[in-house]
Formats: C-alpha cells, structure tokens, sequence
C-alpha cells in the first residue's frame, strides 16, 4: 500500500470507523512490513491491545481487564496514545538507511496455560494426556479410559465389567500451567485447576464413591442416594449425595475451602461437622472449620476463564498467576500494601497481565526467563 493510504486506514482506525475488510489489510500491512524490518512487534502488540480495549467498550461484557486505581476508557485513551506514537514512528522508520537499524532482541512470551495432565494407572504406568491422541486409551476389567475431541477424560463402565472387591486407583494430575476434565465411571464430572491431583478407583466400591483431592477442583456430581460421594483432603472430608461444588485445598495456601454453588454437603474436619447450603463457604483454618457467605464469582473464575481479584493481597494475586504461568515470583524489598480487584481472562499472555497489574502503579514487574522480580 502507499504512505497515503496506510495513513488514511490509521486514522479510520484510531476513529473507529474502520470496517473489517479494511482493519484486515491494515493488519495484512504490518505482518508484511514486521517481515522487512523487525522493528513492528511492538506496534503489532499495540494495535492488538487497542483492538481488544475498543471491542470491550463496544459490548457489554463482564468488567474484564481492569484493575483498581484505572477507569476502562482511561486505559483506552492511554493505549490509543501509545498506539498513535507507534504508528507515527513506524511511517519515519521507513524513511530510514537500512544500515541504521538496530537488531534487538524479542523477548520469549509466557503463554497461558491448558489442557495439560499425567494419568497414573493401578499399575503405575504414566500416560501424558498432553500427547495421547484422542480414542481409546486403556481397557481394563471392563473400564474403558477414553480421551475425548474436546481433551476431557472419560471413564466407562460396560455391563460385562467384572465385579471385584478390590479397587484399583488411578491418579490424573495437572502441572503448573495444566488443567483437565475427567468424566468418573459414576458420571460425575470433575474439572481440575492448575498444581491439582485426583486419586479415584476406576470403579467405585459398592457402598460410597471416594476420590481424594489436593489442590482446587470443582465437582458436578451424579445423583446416588446409595453411593455417597466424599472428597477427601488434607484435613476433611465432604460428604455429598448429587450436588456442585468447588474444593481449594493447595498445600501452599493457609486454608481449606469448600463452596456450594448447587444441593447440600457436610464438610468434617477436626471433630466438627458443618452442613452448608448453596451460596454458602466453608473455611478450614487452623482446625477452626467456620461457615461463610461465598463471593461465587470468585470462586468459580478459574473454571470460567478468568482471574477474579477481590480486594486482593499482592502475595494472593501472584500465587494465582505463578500456578497457571508456571513461573516463580520473588520480591525485591518491601511488598505492596495495595488491594487489587478486577477480572483478566486467563487466555492472555504472562506479559500482558503483568502489564495490566502494573496499571495501579503500586508494583512493577522485572521478567528474566521464568522469574518475575515484583518491585514496589
């Protein structure tokens, strides 16, 4: 294209009357000129920041990237800004000697995390549902283990499955940066978060369903009113016949949670029973087990996509992101006192979060390789 037009399609775009057929051959233009010169990843990030910002003031979506301290057109009108200066200096580079550019070094971007998990069999052997292709995985006394097109995990039963008092374990567990589903032989559905174990016989026994949790998981549970269902964790136990639930029970976190969204559960920890209605959190602390109102958007945020900050501590915030990134954070000197709230897709890159976070201007960021420095 001529400087003319590529000028014209910038300021349509910074005016948001650009249609789609022309934002895609100003898009089409910056990969071709990102290929000649090297120097449009910036601008290509801009122009993608700016295109997500203006399609959230479009539509009436939930209040996504936004952190306190920050109105959501003031972060428009900032990345329009940086997107105009990016602009403007791309149209001089190209007046430019080649010899005067620079080669500089593009940072490796920490994606988000995914459907990432290690199946352990009775038997001990290991298969990485990452790189199984999906059909049929194992059959075994009548179980039948499944990888499932959308990546969930699937036990069946058949109706020659051999009866057996003897229950045979299997352990599906997610890495940092891993989440899974898994279908249980029962029908109930289980979704894990990122650092999560679930240990669970391939057929339940004929009086309860036991599995045993570390970590975060959120349950669906199939209706048996002859089968109890408990989750075992370090401390408790939940008891349910058919219900929904999320369990938070990671062993760097000082609390066990347990959240109703649907039915009834007795949790039981420390000699004390406490049965909590939908809406309602249990909190084992300490050995104190107290019963709570639940923030359910927050609780369930994870299963939906998203980080949800709730006047949130920097340590809480930086945990979240260490387990779905798979990276390490430390401090530098004293931590922030700020509290956060917003909501970020878990989608983003570990750059653009931060970026969002650094917003507040209570804290910044320092990326070397897989090690964030949080500063004051």
């Amino acid at each position: 294209m001529e400087k003319k037009e590529v000028k014209d399609l910038l300021t349509r775009y910074r005016s948001g009357k650009i249609t789609e057929e022309e934002r895609a051959l100003l898009e089409s233009w910056y990969l071709q000129h990102q290929e000649t010169d090297g120097n449009e990843y910036l601008v290509s990030e801009r122009i993608e920041d700016a295109s997500d910002i203006w399609a959230r003031l479009r539509v009436d979506e939930p209040k996504m990237e936004r952190i306190s301290l920050w109105s959501r057109v003031a972060a428009a009108a900032l990345v329009l800004a940086v997107l105009s200066f990016g602009l403007y200096f791309c149209l001089k580079e190209q007046d430019r000697p080649e010899s005067e550019y620079i080669a500089k070094p593009v940072k490796e971007e920490i994606l988000p995390g995914g459907n990432n998990a290690i199946l352990t069999l009775a038997d001990g052997r290991k298969i990485s549902l990452t790189e199984a292709k999906n059909g049929e995985l194992v059959r075994e006394s009548g179980i039948v283990v499944t990888k499932a097109s959308d990546g969930q995990l699937v036990y069946t039963v058949s109706a020659s499955s051999s009866s057996t008092s003897e229950l045979k374990f299997n352990t599906i567990e997610t890495p940092k940066g891993g989440q899974y589903q898994v279908l249980l032989p029962d029908g109930s559905n289980v979704w894990l978060n990122a650092a999560s174990s679930l240990k669970y016989p391939a057929a339940f026994a004929k009086t309860e369903r036991r599995v045993e949790l570390q970590g975060e998981a959120y349950f669906e549970v199939a209706s048996d009113k002859s089968k109890p269902f408990l989750v075992s964790t370090a401390g408790q136990t939940v008891e349910v016949l058919g219900t929904h639930f999320n369990v938070s029970s990671y062993a760097d976190e000082q609390s066990t949670k347990t959240t109703l969204l649907k039915g009834s559960v007795r949790v039981t920890a420390s000699g004390i029973q406490k049965v909590i209605q939908p809406g309602q959190q249990s909190v084992l602390a300490e050995n104190s087990l107290q019963v709570k109102a639940a923030d359910i958007e927050e609780t369930m945020a994870w299963k939906n996509g998203y980080f949800r900050f709730n006047d949130a501590k920097i340590d809480d915030v930086v945990l979240k992101l260490s387990r779905w990134y798979d990276v390490d954070f430390r401090f530098d000197g004293e931590k922030s006192a700020e509290r956060f709230n917003g909501v970020i897709s878990r989608s983003k890159n570990l750059s653009q979060v931060l970026k969002m976070l650094e917003k507040t201007k209570a804290i910044h960021f320092k990326t070397e390789r897989r090690r964030i420095t949080v500063m004051k």
